[in-house]
């Protein structure tokens, strides 16, 4: 039966699927239980395990070759949705065992937790989680990358208002605000980067946090699951298990901030107040009862997601504040934050970038708003010390004064008399005339004069671009590297469970 909404007739388009979803929230969806996340990396971790406890003599070849099939057939019913968990097994390790302790004897199943604990199993699960949600944020942050360097190309001259304090401030590009948001970006993707070279470290082996007496190998296990090594300590994974949770909440949570403070810049840009920006029906949506409304609800839940990503980053760093040597069970519920964290950060990246895809730019009204405002003062003062060699501070006290005497005259740039009249009450021995006052002025020629390093002149945005692309390009090339270590890591476990065969 179709369902139809209680708005939209004055829309071209119908919702983005992936916006509409990501703006509905848990109104209508339930969250699926913790452990749910981890069964594949607990079945990883397992096969892994598995495989040192043959290469060891810890576990006789036969009984692992029985665990390594049946962690694959474990692996295969996830796959098809046919593995559930139960709940009076209390978490993914002991229903993994338990399965397999059902299907194959107590003999076998019994044998798997040799030298682990669920202590180092859950730290190892979640390592392995966080980084795979670490590279796929990195991944999103570049498709959103890749979108604010094609709006900067192609808006590198298109001159805009530039704010502060939500007033005008200077005229600048859209191309330059692009841009700016796109180098904030990329220090997002470059934290995840920092966050996975730092955390990248095998628990697996740690045990209660005291280690074991049984002769483990845990740098084979590393190289099995795509680690670049073991925890140098045993007791610190377990100790300090908020540690990877909180920097990757905290990597999130800058990256909502900008996520928000863009949002927020595209609904003001687009309301009819600035009429600067044209967001898609796509992007939008409607009331149940004013006619009229087109609401920005996904930027506007964006900076809601923000908001709570930073409760949630708080919750997780107090928990890790009053820790007792070892294992303690406040811990736990790092688990359900940092999924939460994750969970509402989860296509924001991809979002925004469909969203700035599909603007559309009013650019009559961009350069009417850069000839108002008197937004073009600070450059007028910037005219007079480059070429008649005054002081800033009185120049700028003449302008000051010029805006002041401009704004009685009811202009909203400055004009001639009162800018000659402002420079005689401050003694200023010099006269501009209209040519030099309108030349200071002039949007275009005030742009194309932007050109020390960072600037919004066209040379200095294309020298923007260059770097942001040899940047992304950066970021992009150690994605690939680590997928292929991750995935290398798989091929290698492959393998050696092969070599388990009589």
């Amino acid at each position: 039966m179709k369902t139809e909404k209680l708005w939209g007739k004055r829309f071209e388009k119908p919702p983005s699927p992936l916006a509409q979803k990501f703006t509905s929230g848990r109104d209508v969806q339930e969250k699926p239980a913790a452990d749910e996340r981890l069964i594949p990396y607990d079945i990883l971790g397992s096969r892994a395990h598995v495989v040192m406890l043959a290469k060891t003599g810890l576990l006789p070849k036969r009984q692992a070759r029985v665990l390594s099939k049946g962690l694959r057939q474990i692996e295969e019913l996830w796959r098809r949705g046919q593995f559930q968990l139960d709940p009076s097994q209390e978490d993914v390790h002991t229903n993994i065992e338990g399965w397999l302790t059902k299907k194959y004897g107590p003999d076998a199943g019994g044998r798997l937790h040799t030298a682990r604990s669920r202590n180092d199993q859950v730290a190892l699960d979640m390592r392995l989680y966080l980084r795979d949600c670490a590279l796929a944020f990195s991944t999103e942050i570049l498709f959103l990358i890749d979108v604010l360097v094609k709006l900067g190309r192609k808006h590198r001259d298109q001159v805009f208002p530039g704010y502060t304090h939500h007033q005008p401030a200077q005229i600048t590009t859209l191309g330059h605000i692009f841009l700016a948001f796109g180098e904030g970006f990329l220090r997002d993707g470059q934290r995840f980067q920092e966050w996975f070279n730092r955390f990248n470290k095998n628990p697996l082996g740690s045990m209660t946090g005291y280690g074991t007496t049984l002769g483990i190998n845990r740098e084979l296990t590393s190289r099995l699951m795509g680690f670049d090594g073991p925890t140098q300590s045993s007791l610190d994974p377990i100790q300090n298990r908020w540690e990877a949770e909180a920097e990757l909440g905290f990597a999130l949570s800058v990256l909502m901030n900008h996520l928000s403070s863009l949002a927020q810049t595209l609904i003001l840009f687009s309301t009819g107040e600035f009429n600067l920006l044209h967001l898609d029906d796509s992007y939008c949506t409607g009331s149940s009862m004013m006619p009229q409304k087109r609401n920005p609800d996904p930027l506007e839940v964006t900076k809601a997601k923000a908001a709570i990503i930073h409760g949630h980053l708080q919750a997780l760093i107090s928990i890790g504040r009053s820790l007792f040597l070892g294992y303690n069970r406040d811990t736990q519920w790092t688990k359900y934050l940092i999924m939460d964290l994750i969970d509402e950060s989860a296509s924001a990246p991809k979002v925004m970038a469909e969203i700035l895809s599909s603007i559309r730019v009013n650019e009559k009204r961009a350069a009417e708003l850069c000839q108002k405002g008197f937004i073009a003062s600070p450059d007028l003062v910037e005219r007079m010390v480059a070429e008649w060699r005054i002081p800033f501070r009185p120049a700028k006290k003449a302008v000051e004064k010029a805006v002041k005497y401009s704004e009685t005259e009811g202009a909203d740039k400055i004009i001639l008399s009162a800018f000659k009249q402002a420079l005689k009450e401050e003694k200023i021995g010099l006269s501009g005339d209209q040519k030099f006052i309108d030349t200071a002025q002039n949007p275009r020629i005030i742009v194309s004069l932007r050109k020390p390093t960072g600037g919004a002149s066209s040379e200095m945005l294309q020298k923007s671009i260059s770097d942001l692309e040899r940047s992304k390009h950066a970021l992009r090339k150690w994605i690939s590297a680590k997928r292929n270590q991750l995935s290398s890591g798989e091929t290698w476990l492959k393998k050696q469970e092969k070599g388990l065969q009589p």
